[in-house]
């Protein structure tokens, strides 16, 4: 074995003998880069065999094409560390890794399955005790369970979208084991969860509840479920007419809907639809379409006041699933509407270059600190009251202003863009233009632990800060004033 000291030896021993004063004065240098490639364990040692083989290549570079081959081949298996040297090992190395870099998901993705198999288990046997197992068989029990699982879920999805609240748990102990950052990936999962428990408490009830209620000999059914459906047995139509039906099926009409335009597809405007129904592609339609989903949870209650197998008031436990995501989201609507409506900034500096880049250039806050990798969130009232887009601040912490670069993509940006050319034309046609107000808001999540807000009128920013430091605060800025700084950069 050799270690680095006795490398740099073999290295200066070849150089004094050959009489290379220069391979001589570097041999710590290539000692170091022989161990850094031959000793990826960091052992601290190489084998002798190992150098030979490097040795052996260098010397044979010129060698005929099959034996270079070889001698690389087997220079190659040398740098492989050893944990990868064999199928098993690197299987497992490679699982660890996964592990180790993964584990706030793995036990929050886990936790989240086992809360899910839990509660469709716990529906699943409750109803196969109970009188409508003897009708309905396992389709009850199956449509039960994935309708427990729904709302779960329905009450989770909702708490990945709470930015404030989001922002404020980065800075505690709970984002070391919490991903806080994945907040989207997880409302993602969420709502494929919720597609896949509507889907299947459906098709229960479509496909094998309601033909066996129907076809169920009148007798059976009134000793067993008459009180349930008032003493009559319905037909077909009559559960699809019935209050649970007609709100569950405006249900999967909406979800089907907004899950649809929330597709990359749609949302990223990919899909060109034609001209009736190009507004169905785009972040817009994503937006409102998402937006129809507060219609969900209303139609959510409903459906599960008037089901028909469970009649006492407190064990239709929907809405207690609810009650508390849906408080935390409306404070989150409301603060974030507050905020908006009495905090303003100025925009100090304009500018449109080439390939369609908006650069705004916004007055700094006092006392407000970022560091670099942060962003923020814009909002143009002007373009849309309600739409928030995520884009980078261009600008060094140093700075004594906030900017972005905008580039044009979509809609949305392209109508900003237009907003701010028209200052421009203003400029250049009038030489006493009056530049108009564009009314906007900026929300920015600061590194300062306290919050702190400014008056101003024009354009919506939220700053937010991920991976960099988890002590972030919101900060709001409401409105941006243009001022006469605008400039044209062609």
């Amino acid at each position: 074995m050799l270690t680095e000291d006795e490398v740099k030896e073999v290295i200066i021993l070849s150089a004094s003998a050959n009489k290379l004063a220069k391979l001589k004065s570097h041999a710590a240098t290539y000692s170091s880069l022989i161990m850094e490639e031959l000793d990826p364990d960091d052992r601290g040692y190489i084998e002798i065999w190992q150098l030979e083989t490097l040795l052996r290549g260098m010397v044979s570079a010129q060698a005929p094409e099959v034996k270079l081959k070889r001698t690389t081949s087997s220079l190659a298996r040398t740098m492989i560390p050893m944990r990868y040297r064999s199928p098993l090992k690197r299987h497992v190395t490679r699982t660890m890794d996964f592990v180790h870099e993964n584990w706030k998901r793995i036990w929050l993705v886990t936790l989240w399955l086992a809360a899910n198999l839990a509660l469709f288990v716990y529906k699943f046997e409750q109803y196969k005790h109970r009188s409508s197992f003897q009708v309905m068989g396992n389709c009850v029990c199956v449509a039960k369970g994935a309708a427990e699982t729904l709302k779960l879920n329905m009450a989770l999805i909702l708490l990945p979208v709470c930015r404030n609240t989001l922002t404020t748990l980065r800075s505690t102990a709970l984002s070391h084991v919490i991903p806080f950052d994945d907040n989207i990936n997880f409302h993602k999962v969420l709502a494929g969860a919720i597609a896949v428990g509507t889907v299947v408490h459906t098709l229960a009830h479509v496909t094998c509840d309601f033909p066996r209620l129907v076809s169920c000999p009148s007798d059976k059914f009134m000793a067993l479920l008459g009180p349930n459906f008032g003493f009559r047995q319905p037909t077909y139509p009559d559960l699809l007419a019935s209050a649970p039906g007609v709100t569950g099926i405006l249900m999967i009409i909406i979800m089907t809907f907004s899950f649809t335009l929330a597709m990359h597809t749609f949302r990223r405007s990919v899909v060109k639809l034609p001209s009736p129904l190009h507004h169905l592609a785009g972040f817009n339609a994503f937006w409102y379409a998402h937006h129809l989903l507060l219609l969900v949870y209303v139609l959510l209650v409903v459906h599960s006041y008037f089901i028909f197998l469970t009649r006492v008031w407190y064990k239709k436990t929907t809405w207690m699933f609810l009650i508390v995501p849906v408080l935390f989201y409306a404070c989150e609507r409301i603060i974030r509407k507050v905020r908006e409506n009495n905090y303003h900034v100025n925009i100090l500096k304009a500018a449109i270059y080439p390939g369609n880049v908006l650069s705004l250039h916004m007055k700094k806050p006092p006392g407000f600190k970022y560091k670099s990798g942060m962003y923020l969130f814009v909002k143009c009232p002007d373009v849309s009251p309600f739409e928030w887009h995520p884009f980078s601040i261009t600008s060094a912490p140093g700075d004594d202003y906030l900017s972005v670069h905008i580039r044009t993509l979509g809609d949305w940006t392209s109508e900003l863009r237009n907003l701010f050319g028209k200052c421009f034309e203003a400029q250049v046609t009038s030489k006493k233009a009056t530049l108009s107000r564009l009314e906007t808001t900026v929300v920015a999540d600061s590194a300062t632990e306290d919050t702190s807000f400014l008056r101003s009128s024009s354009m919506a920013l939220m700053v937010h800060r991920r991976k960099i430091t988890r002590n972030t605060t919101f900060f709001c800025l409401s409105g941006l004033e243009l001022a006469p700084l605008l400039s044209s950069a062609y």
